[in-house]
């Protein structure tokens, strides 16, 4: 017999590059090599990892080694996949385009002896998310006889102490966003693209913080079914989904404005040079 913890990642990439591809055919990109090829939505990668630690989890249990370990590999996998794979993919983008360039202006010899690079290495961070949701779907494919507790729980009444700490991280979550902006409300304003962050970051925090302080006024008054947990958990993991994007967006803010602040030094060290010189 084959081990589920095998053949459940393994049907988990299946359908990822079988979704990747027919999106792909939508597009009217019709190539087969989209049904083994990296990249694109969505991540395979995030697919397998999760569906082997999801399949950990249901049959294993949190405290199990082996969940740990595959918990751990996932989010090693999944942080490479958004991260060093995707620049080293944008460097093989830029590397091509500036070896064409060269090859056309006669500035570089024998351009044909450089083959070119591939440059889908890695994913955008909703291409991982929906990797990694599909990875936990086909894992709670695989584990429907292992749900009985999980279910049991997430529709049962939270206690006293957990209706206050979902008040608590609702009222946190407003009263931190909204310090967040008056701190940094000046230099939002002068930043277009850190105002659109904040922008998504407010709605967000401020939003999930109003839903869970209903969540916890349905759960204190005992008002089925939205009283029970599965709602506070529900609007937790949508509010930590868009906080991964929000902090990944403003990364890349933070790469650009390196970039461009390494730029204009260069520009001005040319500049000065020059002057120097005359």
């Amino acid at each position: 017999m084959i081990t589920p913890y095998l053949y459940v990642p393994l049907f988990a990439w299946f359908i990822a590059q079988l979704i990747k591809t027919l999106i792909e055919i939508i597009k009217g990109d019709a190539d087969v090599r989209y049904l083994y090829a990296s990249g694109g939505m969505p991540s395979a990668h995030s697919a397998v990892v999760c569906a082997l630690a999801g399949y950990a989890f249901y049959h294993q249990g949190l405290n199990s080694p082996l969940f740990g370990v595959t918990a751990i590999i996932a989010g090693i996998v999944m942080y490479d996949s958004f991260g060093v794979r995707r620049s080293a993919g944008e460097q093989a983008n830029v590397l091509n385009k500036l070896i064409a360039e060269m090859g056309r202006s006669g500035n570089l010899r024998k351009p044909d002896e450089y083959r070119q690079l591939r440059e889908i290495l890695g994913h955008q961070p909703l291409e991982v998310i929906v990797g990694a949701i599909l990875g936990g779907l086909v894992a709670t494919l695989f584990s429907l006889n292992q749900l009985s507790p999980i279910i049991k729980w997430l529709t049962a009444l939270p206690s006293k102490l957990e209706i206050n700490i979902i008040f608590g991280a609702g009222a946190a979550l407003i009263i931190v966003s909204l310090g967040i902006f008056a701190v940094y409300k000046k230099k939002i304003k002068k930043d277009r693209e850190l105002k659109k962050i904040n922008t998504y970051f407010q709605i967000s925090n401020i939003s999930s913080g109003l839903s869970l302080l209903m969540a916890g006024l349905l759960a204190n008054e005992s008002i089925l079914p939205y009283g029970q947990r599965w709602l506070a958990v529900t609007i937790m993991a949508i509010w930590l989904i868009c906080m991964l994007i929000a902090f990944w967006r403003l990364l890349n803010i933070q790469k650009v404005s390196r970039f461009n602040a390494s730029d204009q030094n260069a520009s001005k060290h040319a500049w000065l040079k020059k002057a120097r010189k005359k």
